[in-house]
């Protein structure tokens, strides 16, 4: 199902969620996202956190959830029930309004880029993906408002690689997904609210609008640290992909290889980034 797109990508949003390594997003029924989080890679580790920005102040942290996600009883999606572990809902808005879109880069924006600027698995494949096997992507994260967008590239020297075709060169490579989502300040009834489980209960946390105060949602899938070391094998991050996508062929599959150091990165050495299911 395409993304509904739209021009524009407007500064100051009051929540920022950031797609930080192996998640696959995937645009749903009625203007709905569904993030498959790919949780049987051993090396990447998933953290989510949400916190409160305010100027010239330290974040303030309003929740982490280390760990696998497990199915919530708070999931209400119709179109598809029982498989989401994180709901990221938006409340209070004017009938009519609310629904996920795909920024499409026509109006410049300093938030970044449109999201079809991030690897997107159908362009890439020629076809279909087929198929999110359940049990490496599951539970998934319900987003029901916002904009997508690519919220970061790195510039470095990397190459797409297949078995019998020429490797495709990189100048740049998009490192994450973003999503923004804008209230009225005006209306303090409109805020964003997350449901998820935590030590075996439903719990759930209202994000709700207060002057000069943002927030801002990192759900990170990578490896918590990696050794920088030429000696030291690196994963492959469409190989951890394909993993969980049981119709894409073995003439298909292809590969991502890095032919530098990112030297901006932290703790891995090279991202391990987010990707769009379809355009």
């Amino acid at each position: 199902m395409p993304f509904t797109t739209q021009n524009n990508l407007d500064p100051n949003p009051s929540v920022r969620i950031f797609f930080i390594g192996l998640n696959i997003i995937k645009s749903a029924e009625n203007d709905t996202v569904h993030v498959f989080v790919q949780n049987s890679s051993p090396e990447h580790k998933l953290t989510i956190e949400a916190r409160r920005k305010r100027p010239g102040r330290p974040d303030q942290l309003m929740m982490r959830q280390l760990g696998p996600l497990t199915l919530t009883a708070h999931d209400s999606d119709p179109t598809n029930p029982h498989t989401h572990g994180l709901m990221i809902q938006t409340f209070g808005l004017p009938a009519g309004t609310k629904g996920v879109r795909a920024y499409n880069g026509v109006e410049a924006s300093n938030e970044g880029t449109k999201l079809t600027d991030s690897f997107v698995l159908e362009t890439l494949l020629g076809k279909s993906p087929g198929r999110i096997e359940r049990a490496g992507g599951t539970p998934t994260i319900f987003v029901d408002h916002g904009v997508f967008y690519t919220a970061s590239k790195v510039t470095t020297h990397a190459q797409f690689v297949k078995q019998g075709s020429n490797p495709i060169l990189l100048n740049e490579v998009p490192t994450l997904i973003g999503a923004n989502i804008y209230l009225d300040p005006q209306v303090p009834t409109q805020m964003v609210k997350l449901f998820w489980r935590q030590q075996g209960k439903d719990v759930f946390l209202p994000l709700p609008q207060f002057p000069n105060s943002t927030y801002e949602i990192y759900v990170i899938n990578e490896p918590p640290f990696e050794e920088i070391s030429p000696t030291l094998p690196r994963h492959g991050e469409f190989t951890e992909y394909f993993k969980i996508l049981p119709d894409v062929g073995g003439n298909d599959k292809f590969e991502i290889e890095f032919l530098e150091d990112i030297q901006e990165r932290g703790s891995t050495r090279a991202p391990c980034m987010s990707v769009v299911y379809g355009g």
